[in-house]
C-alpha cells in the first residue's frame, strides 16, 4: 500500500487534469436539464431528424421548432425535435409524391 499526501491545490489540479483528459478522450456529452428533458446541439438535432442543418434552421424560422440558448449556445429539446419532424420522419413518402421532370 502506498500513501501519498497532497495539499488541496495539488489535489485540485490532479482532479482537473483527470477530468480534462476524460472529456478530451470521450468528446462532449449531451446536456440534460433539471426536469430530465434532453437537450441537443444543432448537429445532434439534425442527425436525429435525418435532415441537414439548413432544414433544421428552416423549421425554426417557420415557428415549428423552438431553439434555446444556453450561454450563447443553441440547443433543442429532443422531444420537440421528434415532434417537429415526426410527420416527415414517419411519412416515408406516403401521400404526396414529388417528381422532377425536365421542361422541354
Amino acid at each position: 500500500m502506498i500513501i501519498l499526501t497532497f495539499d488541496s491545490e495539488q489535489l485540485n489540479k490532479i482532479i482537473q487534469n483527470a477530468v480534462r483528459s476524460v472529456i478530451s478522450e470521450n468528446g462532449p456529452t449531451t446536456v440534460t436539464t433539471d426536469d430530465g428533458k434532453q437537450l441537443l446541439t444543432r448537429k445532434e438535432a439534425a442527425n436525429l431528424a435525418g435532415v441537414c442543418l439548413a432544414t433544421l434552421d428552416n423549421k425554426v424560422k417557420a415557428g415549428v421548432l423552438t431553439k434555446y440558448r444556453t450561454g450563447g449556445i443553441v440547443r433543442f429539446k429532443k422531444s420537440e425535435v421528434i415532434e417537429a419532424f415526426s410527420q416527415s420522419m414517419f411519412d416515408n413518402g406516403k401521400g404526396r409524391t414529388r417528381s422532377r421532370t425536365k421542361k422541354s
